[in-house]
Parts: structure tokens; C-alpha cells; sequence
């Protein structure tokens, strides 16, 4: 089970109602932090993760789909920043069921605003709407050192937590 912890407006925007005490998530990264962030390509609904600080990006368009694109958005970033598959199905295993909450951190919500202006940024600099790719984005900012995380990658805090927890199982 995963929480994902959305603000307000996300909330509002998805029509969910969010559970008072979540039950604790089983995912080694633990919860996600959502918001609606405006570029200037289109909205998209932007998730951090509270441990680690990499980030997922799904357009609002897509949010019909929202849960299975965001386990396919994570998995796909965790593969590009080379986790190793079975650490992946291991954590994936555990987006089978979501509960939507509130925030719980402001630290983690400036990291997502922090996160929301570079993409806001990389859409604006971007010739052409083929210039764009989500995935290229979660990658580039997986490797911006984060001041919450030591100046640490979010993509080596995230290698570091799942390969810890498969070492841990051997």
C-alpha cells in the first residue's frame, strides 16, 4: 500500500476525499506528494517522493488513469536510473493499493515547488512540443543535488534505500 499525499487544490481537482490517519505505506520509498502544477505546454499533476525527492509527472490529461500511469511513470524512472529489476517489481508490488491523503510536510512540499518551476522552466525552453519528454525530465532531475537529502542525487538515495532492503531479504 502507498499514500499518496496531495494538496488541496490535487484533491479537489481528482475528486478524491482523503482518509484522516492513513495506514503507514509498505513501499520502501515510502509516500508521494502530489500537485497541479501549470506549464506552459499544459497542467500536469506532479508527484515527489517523500524520501527520496525524484519525481513523476503525469499530464492532467491523463488523469483518468492516474494510478496505473503513475506505477508505470515510477517503474519506468527507476529502470532509467538503474535499479535493478526485482528491486523495482519489489516495490511496484506495493502500488496494488493507493489511499490519498493530506500533506503531512512542509519540507517535502517546498521540494515539490522547487521541482514544479524546473518543470515549468523546461517547458518554456523547449522549441517544440516534440522537444518534450516527461521521462527526460524525471531523469535530469533525479540527478539535482537536494539540500533535504544533503546534497545527495535523489536517484542515489533511491538506488541506496532499494538495494538496501533486497540485501536485507538475501
Amino acid at each position: 500500500m502507498i499514500t499518496l499525499r496531495c494538496t488541496q487544490k490535487l484533491r479537489k481537482y481528482l475528486g478524491v476525499i482523503p482518509v484522516n490517519i492513513p495506514e503507514p505505506s509498505t513501499a520502501v520509498l515510502g509516500d508521494w506528494y502530489g500537485n497541479l502544477v501549470p506549464t506552459f505546454s499544459g497542467d500536469l499533476i506532479l508527484f515527489i517522493n517523500e524520501k527520496t525527492l525524484l519525481t513523476i509527472a503525469i499530464p492532467v490529461w491523463e488523469s483518468n488513469n492516474l494510478v496505473p500511469l503513475f506505477r508505470i511513470r515510477v517503474a519506468n524512472l527507476l529502470g532509467m536510473i538503474g535499479v535493478h529489476p526485482k528491486d523495482i517489481s519489489n516495490e511496484i508490488n506495493h502500488f496494488d493499493q493507493v489511499q490519498y491523503s493530506k500533506t503531512a510536510s512542509r519540507s517535502v512540499l517546498g521540494s515539490l515547488n522547487d521541482f514544479a518551476w524546473h518543470y515549468q522552466i523546461m517547458a518554456e525552453e523547449a522549441k517544440s512540443k516534440s522537444d518534450l519528454s516527461l521521462s527526460k525530465a524525471e531523469l535530469r532531475l533525479s540527478q539535482v543535488p537536494c539540500k533535504p537529502l544533503n546534497y545527495r542525487f535523489p536517484c542515489e538515495v533511491a538506488i541506496e534505500l532499494l538495494s538496501m532492503t533486497s540485501k536485507n531479504a538475501s
